[in-house]
């Protein structure tokens, strides 16, 4: 299990390196749009009455609100009402456990299935078609069902999904040691 451990350990820093990469450069510019600061200040000064939680803007529950909803514009707002410093080192102490915990998720996966998939090949190919199929559900139903915007989606899916693979092609290849096949 100290494999586990520690290949989940590593698995998590090529994560974060990922992360670091499609969040903390221009690259990110790809998957999201950009207001200027004058619209960010009046969003943040309306946002100031609500407490923190996740909003449908307009919610479309009333007769008025599906009116306005069907007009548009429309917005899944997600609010933090205390806020936090924008560089919080906190964040990235928490984002690497959470990375460490997917891996580890990652590992149980292969190590379930050590005495039946024998090669490495075969096990990276289990973890890119269980990574595709959590990022697919996860990241591609928003546009689906909220009508949010793809190119977001589709960069988180892809960021997300590079990560997962990487961090599982880390564990298959060298902490997820396969079983020997009794003949």
């Amino acid at each position: 299990m100290a494999r586990l451990v520690i290949g989940s350990l590593i698995g998590a820093v090529f994560m974060f390196l990922i992360g670091f990469f499609a969040y903390g450069t221009p690259l990110m510019q790809t998957g999201y749009g950009s207001a200027t600061l004058d619209q960010q200040l009046a969003v943040q000064a309306a946002l100031k009455p609500l407490a923190t939680g996740t909003y449908a803007i307009p919610d479309g529950y009333s007769p008025e609100s599906a009116a306005a909803y069907a007009a548009g514009p429309v917005a899944i707002v997600k609010v933090n009402r205390a806020g936090f410093a924008a560089m919080d080192p906190m964040v990235m102490v928490a984002g690497y456990l959470h990375m460490a915990v997917s891996a580890f998720l990652l590992a149980l996966l292969l190590w379930s299935v050590r005495d039946r998939v024998a090669d490495t090949g075969a096990r990276l190919q289990l973890v890119a078609w269980a990574s595709l199929a959590a990022v697919v559900f996860t990241r591609l139903g928003e546009p689906i069902w909220f009508h949010t915007d793809w190119p977001n989606a589709l960069y988180v899916a892809v960021v997300e999904f590079v990560s997962l693979v990487g961090a599982g092609a880390i564990l298959a290849r060298w902490f997820v040691p396969a079983m020997p096949r009794a003949i």
